[in-house]
């Protein structure tokens, strides 16, 4: 009987015609080497949310509404599903909204360009718990939906990659998802009209062939009055493609003065594991007697003069932290852009402009340490490109554009 209702249920619908005879027969006949799955999330007989097999849609952030700060938590041994939606640069939302009027944060027209259910409640989440609201402009608001994005796909990204050097508990994550076909607000991290989000710069720097990562433990702000851990655990390591020798650092900068608040740990000559993980550094940070820091890692490698890595942890949530007056230095010469400042800053995102490309965005900054950016395609005599960092109003380059 159970196979006559299958039968039944196979003929009557084709999708699954498709999915359980026609495809498979395809694979095996053109590809017997290749395992198929006819379906997406997939746990070989285990409950597909099962984190040990198989691949897993991992959706307990954003329509669960779990922390982002936890997404390494949340996945499997293959992330095939998972995301935090942004909205478009601005050039993109200006291209739909047609009426002026309509270009404002909640407005209908915005809204409608929104297919994801429930969307208003889950990005007002994310933005409330995580970040300082105070600004009511559009371009802000932008700007704070595309940070909550690159932070949550940096968690998620980081987080898995240094799995894959714990006994290979992750294997690997789709980039879920890569751009629109219709000019949206989503979960893509490129728009329809191939504008990068800052979500793209973030996962490109903690999937490079060489990545220091530095992290705090998670603690939940939400609960018990919003009290703060005494204590924090931190780690420091790097996700390395090759074995290479390296000197690593990292440091503990105070966000109030941009001052080192105790001395720096530095390793060199050390041994980055191919292909995996290394752990560097760990402790444990006093928040009673210590100031709001951020740890800064930077790592060389033996024959390169700059570091070709970097990683900053913030605490969280940045809504708790005063960032008035960071003291940022944006400079355009020759086809670069030298970005610097006296105090840790957070989220330096560039114009995206048709026919002008940045190698790096959404850079955070701290003081000592400056960052060269290449950008192609900006002709002398063409208006500089804006630049917004979190708690900061829009600027252009503006101290230097020759």
């Amino acid at each position: 009987m159970r196979r006559q209702v299958r039968e039944t249920f196979i003929v009557s619908f084709a999708g699954m015609t498709n999915c359980l005879q026609i495809l498979p027969e395809v694979v095996a006949a053109h590809s017997p080497h290749v395992a198929y799955h006819f379906g997406s999330p997939w746990g070989d007989g285990l409950i597909s949310s099962d984190q040990t097999v198989g691949d897993l849609h991992t959706w307990a952030c954003w329509h669960g509404g779990i922390k982002y700060q936890e997404y390494a938590t949340l996945g499997g041994r293959f992330n095939s599903e998972f995301g935090m939606e942004a909205f478009p640069h601005i050039d993109t939302i200006k291209y739909y909204v047609t009426d002026p009027a309509e270009l404002y944060p909640q407005s209908h027209m915005i809204d409608f360009h929104n297919k994801a259910d429930g969307h208003e409640r889950k990005i007002a989440t994310y933005l409330i718990e995580n970040f300082r609201t105070t600004d009511p402009s559009l371009e802000a608001y932008i700007h704070l939906t595309q940070l909550s994005q690159s932070d949550a796909m940096m968690y998620g990204y980081r987080g898995w990659r240094q799995q894959w050097g714990q006994k290979r508990r992750c294997g690997g994550a789709l980039v879920w998802q890569l751009n629109d076909c219709w000019p949206v607000t989503s979960w893509a991290i490129i728009d329809y009209f191939q504008r990068k989000k800052p979500a793209y710069y973030a996962m490109r720097r903690v999937l490079a062939p060489i990545a220091v990562a530095v992290k705090r433990a998670h603690h939940d702000w939400s609960v018990v009055h919003a009290r703060p851990a005494k204590t924090s655990f931190f780690e420091c390591w790097v996700s390395s493609m090759k074995e290479v020798i390296a000197k690593v650092e990292l440091k503990f900068i105070s966000i109030a003065t941009g001052k080192e608040i105790k001395e720096a740990l530095i390793k060199t000559d050390v041994k980055i594991t191919a292909n995996g993980t290394t752990p560097i550094f760990d402790g444990e940070l006093n928040n009673e007697e210590e100031e709001p820091h951020v740890l800064a890692a930077r790592i060389w490698i033996d024959g390169e003069e700059s570091a070709i890595s970097r990683d900053i942890d913030w605490p969280q949530p940045l809504k708790y932290l005063n960032m008035d007056d960071r003291g940022v230095k944006v400079v355009y010469d020759n086809g670069k852009i030298t970005v610097s400042s006296k105090k840790p800053t957070k989220g330096l995102v560039f114009e995206e402009r048709e026919g002008v490309l940045v190698n790096d965005s959404a850079v955070d900054i701290v003081p000592g340490d400056e960052q060269i950016i290449t950008v192609k395609g900006l002709k002398a005599g063409d208006a500089p490109l804006k630049w917004r960092y979190y708690g900061q109003e829009v600027r252009c380059i503006s101290d230097t554009h020759r």
